[in-house]
């Protein structure tokens, strides 16, 4: 009678352990890193015959709990984590890119635009080059596209800052979740995996994994009774993150690249193609890639603009000077600034600005401009001049007010020179011409090279065919014969350009060299500006680099966006076969709570039949 008392009373004990189980996973259900729990029951041992503290393994009293197991399949969750891991990667690179597309823009102030609005400006000039309105436009287009370099390498340095930051942030989590990692491993030894307290140390561990494999590819080895061993991607020689109780910190390095044990003799590791981190990396070399490629584009187009510009002479006959200055200075006032002063800073043509910049501060009485290296300042109350660089205060400061003025250049230094419509030379420097009784198809082409000394500096030049392949060049004014040139082909060295005869000349040919007095209506240099926009180079013509680059984010964004899609699919389909193991089913949690309420009720039943049976042999006895 005891025996069954003692079989309904455990199992009364065991289905009310399980329901509490039931109870906690529909609780539990919408918990993240929550894992299905099962009891584990067992049957109760027999008493022996013999003396008590004997069992008889043969025969059954009853039920246990043999433990509490969690639902759990370290495949399927190792599977969930490196899909996930590749989203991750995915996702961020796709965000990134995203931005950088719009850095490089595509309205009508886009660089593209700002670029393409110059040259038709220029083809505008080329048409009416005497006209101040051309002239004035063509000059607000040069600002324009000025303006769009500044921006544009604005907006690319803004979106390498934030990479940087968001991956020292991710860096900050990243060895965070190790040392958290560490941790549970220490506890999850003391309490030895088993148990409530144990099973929710294993939870934590795989929801650490999991938050982990988000950010980098990881590897992880159980190493027995639930600790883990997890390494920085997959692999036995990948580099050991956590290990034990002991967790190994990463960090980044100034170009971009992930380290190892950064307080002390960091170490490169190549991170592997998984995980958000790795999708920051990637984004930041795209980024500087970028940045690299328009600085390229700012230099080579300033050079082709200056050079051009240079080359011919303005309304005034007057030789051109720089269309755009290639160094700037930013300026950004002290955080801590009292008063209201405004700075004004000009830059001279023969400035040479100092790469560490300069600091500009007022004490009161008198302002100091510093070069920010601290190699050089000068004092007084404005305007203040140093390496060619004009600084004009204006406006009421306080004692301690400060500015900084970081010297920019690439296309985030490029800038309209300020000149009057009047100065841009639209005219050749010089001018030339054949005499209407030449026999033969020869042309002459000067082009200007201030180098060039090979003739004595005279306002005009008479060069004379005197032989199949010889020509003097003759004095028109004396008619004297300066030098004597031979006719191949190549580039004939004069005072300040170079010249070259092609076709067919005849002997008696002539043809004239005048340098340009005046250069109103005069087209040559401007139409030679118009031309620079079908000139190749690096990546075939400027604006077609700059399409080329645009065109290069635009397309790897499309293929990052197409794998996300892919991506996505398979992190759902590995995620739905770890939750199928894992995750709580509301209705199958119901059904087992059915099951087991029948269940206890059955054992409730026994020990009630017991009673019953022990009433009545007790009033049969009686």
């Amino acid at each position: 009678m005891s025996d069954l008392l003692g079989i309904g009373a455990s199992g009364i004990a065991a289905y009310q352990t399980a329901l509490s189980v039931v109870g906690d996973n529909v609780a539990n259900a919408d918990t993240p890193g929550y894992v299905r729990r099962t009891v584990v029951l067992k049957t109760a041992a027999a008493g022996g015959a013999g003396a008590p503290t004997l069992r008889d393994v043969g025969g059954g009293n009853g039920v246990n709990v043999g433990g509490i197991g969690r639902a759990f399949d370290a495949l399927k969750a190792g599977a969930a984590r490196d899909a996930d891991s590749d989203l991750g990667r995915i996702t961020t690179r796709a965000d990134w890119l995203a931005r950088l597309q719009s850095a490089l823009g595509s309205g009508d102030a886009s660089l593209t635009k700002r670029i393409g609005g110059f040259f038709d400006a220029a083809q505008d000039l080329s048409v009416s080059p005497a006209s101040t309105a051309a002239r004035t436009i063509f000059l607000d287009r040069a600002d324009q596209t000025a303006a769009a370099f500044r921006s544009t390498a604005s907006a690319l340095a803004a979106i390498g800052s934030d990479i940087n930051a968001a991956t020292a942030s991710q860096v900050v989590q990243v060895n965070q979740l190790t040392a958290s990692l560490a941790q549970i491993n220490a506890a999850i030894t003391r309490s030895g995996g088993t148990g409530e307290a144990g099973t929710a140390l294993l939870d934590q561990r795989d929801a650490a994994l999991a938050a982990l494999a988000t950010f980098v590819r990881i590897g992880v080895t159980d190493t027995g009774r639930g600790t883990v061993e997890v390494r920085l991607g997959d692999g036995a020689n990948a580099p050991l993150l956590v290990s034990g109780t002991a967790a190994t910190a990463i960090g980044g390095s100034p170009a971009g690249d992930v380290v190892l044990h950064p307080s002390h003799e960091p170490v490169v590791v190549r991170l592997p193609a998984s995980g958000s981190l790795a999708g920051l990396v990637e984004a930041g070399k795209r980024v500087s890639a970028t940045i690299t490629a328009v600085d390229a584009l700012a230099t080579r187009f300033v050079t082709a603009a200056n050079g051009q510009q240079m080359a011919g002479v303005d309304a005034a006959g007057t030789d051109g000077t720089a269309l755009f200055a290639t160094t700037t200075l930013a300026v950004a006032p002290g955080e801590a600034n009292g008063g209201t002063a405004t700075i004004d800073v000009a830059v001279g043509d023969a400035a040479t600005i100092a790469p560490s910049g300069y600091v500009l501060g007022y004490d009161g009485s008198a302002w100091t401009l510093a070069r920010g290296d601290g190699s050089g300042a000068v004092t007084g109350a404005g305007p203040l001049h140093l390496d060619g660089v004009t600084v004009t205060p204006a406006g009421a400061a306080h004692a301690g007010d400060s500015f900084v003025f970081a010297a920019k250049a690439g296309a985030a230094g490029v800038a309209l020179r300020p000149l009057d419509p009047s100065q841009v030379a639209a005219a050749s420097r010089w001018l030339t011409d054949a005499d209407g009784a030449n026999s033969g198809s020869a042309t002459l082409a000067v082009t200007v090279d201030a180098a060039a000394a090979g003739f004595p500096a005279l306002p005009a030049y008479r060069i004379v065919v005197t032989g199949a392949a010889t020509a003097d060049i003759v004095d028109p004014v004396t008619s004297a014969v300066i030098a004597s040139a031979t006719i191949d082909g190549s580039s004939i060295a004069g005072a300040g350009f170079r010249f070259t005869i092609g076709g067919h000349p005849v002997v008696g040919d002539s043809f004239r060299i005048t340098r340009n007095v005046d250069g109103t209506g005069d087209n040559g240099n401007i139409r030679a500006l118009v031309a620079q926009r079908h000139a190749g180079g690096t990546g075939n013509t400027i604006e077609a680099s700059l399409d080329a680059t645009v065109t290069g984010v635009a397309s790897t964004l499309s293929e990052t966006k197409a794998l996300a899609t892919s991506a996505t699919a398979v992190r759902d389909d590995a995620q739905r076969a770890s939750d199928a193991v894992s995750g709580i089913d509301i209705d199958t949690e119901a059904a087992e709570l059915t099951r087991l309420q029948a269940a206890y009720k059955a054992n409730a039943q026994v020990i009630a039949t017991a009673r019953a049976l022990f009433d009545t042999l007790l009033q049969a006895v009686g």
